[in-house]
C-alpha cells in the first residue's frame, strides 16, 4: 500500500507539474518524455489536420476536378485526331481508287477513248466529221497529262441532246469543255464542235524517270 501510495504522488506530481528543483525518479522522467512526445504528436497531427502536404480537402477536390477535365479534354481531342486521321485515310482511298477507274493508262488512251466517242456517235445518231488529238502537262503532277479531243459533227438537235446525254452517262471520265453549235439552212440540222477532256496518266517508270536529275 506504501509503494502504490508513493507511486501515485510522483505521478500527481509529474502531471500537476511538480518544482523543477525537486530530483526527479527515473519513473517521471520516463512519463515526462512520454508526455512531451505525445504532445509533440499531437501538434503534428493538428498541423497536418489544418495543413496537410498534399493541400487540404477543398484543394484535393478542386485538383481532381481540373485533372479529371484535362483527362476529358485529351480524350476528346484524341478522337478528333482518330477521327481525321480515319477521313485521310478513307479520301486517300477514295482518290486511289477514284484514279484507277478514271484516269487512262498512256498505252490505251487513244484508243479507249476514240471508241467510247464513237460509241456515243452511233448510239446518238450524229455524224462526225473530223477530230484531233492534242495533250497538255497538269501542272503540279508528275505522271498526269491533259488529254484533248477536239471534234465537229454534224446532225439534228435531238441527235446532239442524245449524243450529250450519252457522254454524261459514259463510264468514262470524258469532261466537256467546250460547245459551239450553228444552224445550217437545211433539213433543222446543225453543225457541232465539242471539245471533251480526258486524263491520262504516264507509266509509273517513265514519271519516275523524269523526276530523276
Amino acid at each position: 500500500m506504501t509503494n502504490n501510495s508513493d507511486t501515485s504522488t510522483e505521478l500527481v506530481g509529474v502531471l500537476g507539474g511538480a518544482s523543477p528543483r525537486r530530483k526527479l525518479s527515473p519513473l517521471q522522467l520516463r512519463l515526462r518524455i512520454v508526455a512531451g512526445v505525445l504532445a509533440l504528436l499531437n501538434c503534428v497531427a493538428l498541423y497536418l489536420y489544418i495543413s496537410p502536404p498534399g493541400g487540404t480537402h477543398d484543394e484535393l477536390e478542386q485538383e481532381s476536378v481540373r485533372v479529371r477535365s484535362q483527362i476529358l479534354g485529351a480524350q476528346t481531342q484524341a478522337a478528333k485526331v482518330r477521327k481525321l486521321a480515319s477521313n485521310v485515310q478513307t479520301g486517300s482511298s477514295e482518290a486511289a481508287a477514284f484514279s484507277d477507274k478514271y484516269f487512262l493508262p498512256k498505252r490505251l488512251a487513244y484508243v479507249a477513248v476514240f471508241e467510247e466517242i464513237q460509241r456515243m456517235a452511233k448510239a446518238s445518231g450524229i455524224q462526225e466529221r473530223d477530230a484531233a488529238y492534242t495533250e497538255e502537262p497538269i501542272e503540279g503532277t508528275a505522271d498526269l497529262t491533259l488529254l484533248n479531243i477536239t471534234a465537229n459533227y454534224e446532225g439534228t438537235n435531238a441527235n446532239l441532246m442524245k449524243f450529250l446525254y450519252e457522254s454524261d452517262r459514259s463510264p468514262m471520265l470524258l469532261i466537256l469543255d467546250a460547245l459551239q453549235a450553228a444552224p445550217q439552212q437545211r433539213d433543222n440540222r446543225i453543225n457541232t464542235g465539242i471539245k471533251f477532256q480526258a486524263i491520262v496518266r504516264e507509266p509509273a517508270t517513265v514519271a519516275t524517270a523524269g523526276g530523276q536529275p
